[in-house]
């Protein structure tokens, strides 16, 4: 009879994101934070339909069953604000920005780095979409700064103190080799 130590568990398999849908079940989510379960509970659907924020899911493969999602909306940040410093120089007042929001993946398919996977398809459909609109860095506001140090370590973020003590930026501008696998 096998014991609990000779049971391999393999990873579970998630689908490529996609946006949000009246399909995708959501009703199972938990990702251990209320607010980020709230959200895509409660008001991910409204949000997306309103336009505030484009929604996008990973859900068991095979299934409908949402495991994982980040949203994306639009912002704007000041110059003076703008990290690094050096690209304030001769820039516009205002820097056009995409706003990585909530990011979750629920409790049975973390500690599989999909959190990574979703991140970096975030950062891929923007550096796409600024191809086509304007769009110089991507902020994120994490909740604590264990998720800060996840933010600055898997994608390089930087804090920016003047915005607020955990704001972070990434500037698409400094991100080199971008067909390298990285994003």
């Amino acid at each position: 009879m096998p014991t609990e130590i000779d049971v391999q568990t393999s990873p579970v398999e998630l689908s490529k994101p996609e946006k949000l849908n009246k399909f995708h079940d959501v009703s199972e989510f938990d990702c251990g934070e209320a607010t980020i379960n709230d959200f895509l509970h409660k008001k991910a659907r409204k949000a997306q339909e309103n336009k505030h924020s484009v929604v996008y899911v990973s859900c068991f493969k095979g299934t409908n069953i949402v495991a994982g999602y980040y949203t994306l909306s639009a912002g704007s940040v000041v110059r003076e604000n703008v990290i690094p410093k050096s690209y304030q120089r001769n820039s516009p007042t205002v820097h056009p920005v995409t706003i990585l929001g909530r990011m979750g993946v629920t409790v049975a398919a973390q500690g599989y780095g999909y959190s990574v996977d979703l991140l970096q398809d975030a950062i891929r459909r923007c550096i796409v979409a600024s191809e086509d609109i304007a769009i110089s860095a991507i902020l994120v506001h994490p909740l604590n700064d264990r998720l800060a140090d996840f933010y600055a370590k898997e994608a390089g973020f930087q804090r920016c103190p003047d915005l607020s003590p955990l704001t972070m930026m990434l500037s698409l501008r400094q991100l080199k080799n971008l067909d390298d696998g990285n994003f």
